[in-house]
């Protein structure tokens, strides 16, 4: 490991997220809507919440299509892809 990665945070897939439900860093949020509905409305109001922490403006179509993104993600990785 490069001296400059130690105690990197290395972002984590993507791939196949529509099957490892339960969500977030406790497993609170069971499903992909709910983790989109989560962050539409900026998280759970918390002490310590820093006010520049805001919802995502996605419309219901926007939450769909995110939603069906992400299952995309899911499948057989074919060789050479």
């Amino acid at each position: 490991m490069p001296a400059g990665d130690r105690g990197a945070f290395k972002t984590p897939t993507l791939r196949e997220i529509a099957s490892t439900a339960p969500y977030m860093h406790d497993g609170s949020v069971d499903t992909l809507e709910a983790v989109v509905d989560y962050y539409g409305r900026g998280g759970n109001a918390a002490p310590g919440l820093d006010p520049i922490v805001g919802g995502i403006r996605l419309t219901s179509e926007d939450r769909r299509a995110v939603v069906a993104f992400l299952g995309a993600l899911s499948g057989k990785v074919l060789e050479g892809s």
